[in-house]
């Protein structure tokens, strides 16, 4: 993986994505390797909850991912590239959300599912029982450490994926986390998966 480019694009992105970017890389970086040692080189890469999509072109230029976005239908502030629109709008609880999903996957299993859509505990909840079925490799959460006093509702990640590590203890598990505040400097992120294989 290049870190030079994705430095650059970091830059270009800005705010819009809502990453630390330290965590981003480090976490590009663990998936391009698991990808390519295991000869992994289209893999079908899922994101529930866009934001601004900044991600995709992530995936798509480091991990050569087949990539659909799931969002409400998040329009930025101002006129953007078409790469900032999610792929599929719709609920992502929404059983209908799950069929087109269902319908472009075509069979295919995930190789990787970014979760980090609502981040109300249920919420979170749902969203893994309706797509984790569907991952072969990689389940990616957001926030695992997320702490914000001022809005507890955003603060359901933390303790699903605490509930999640107890439960999958059959599973490796990997977490990114890096010191001090997130760049909004609200909360710390974290970036926590379940490898499935």
């Amino acid at each position: 993986m290049n870190i030079q480019r994705c430095n650059e694009l970091i830059e270009i992105a800005g705010r819009q994505l809502v990453q630390s970017p330290r965590e981003w890389i480090l976490f590009l970086e663990f998936v391009a390797a698991y990808f390519k040692s295991r000869n992994i080189l289209h893999p079908v890469i899922i994101e529930v909850g866009t934001a601004y999509n900044a991600q995709k072109i992530f995936y798509q230029e480091f991990l050569n991912g087949d990539y659909v976005g799931i969002d409400l239908g998040y329009q930025p502030k101002r006129e953007s590239p078409k790469r900032y629109y999610p792929e599929i709008v719709g609920d992502s609880h929404s059983l209908e959300t799950l069929e087109k999903l269902k319908t472009w996957l075509a069979g295919r299993p995930i190789d990787l599912l970014f979760i980090d859509g609502n981040h109300e505990y249920e919420s979170v909840k749902l969203d893994y029982a309706l797509y984790g079925p569907l991952v072969k490799h990689i389940v990616a959460f957001h926030d695992i450490y997320s702490h914000d006093p001022g809005s507890p509702a955003r603060c359901g990640v933390r303790p699903f994926w605490n509930e999640l590590v107890e439960q999958e203890k059959v599973s490796p598990l990997v977490m990114f986390k890096w010191g001090g505040l997130a760049p909004q400097g609200r909360f710390q992120m974290g970036i926590g998966l379940v490898v499935k294989e």
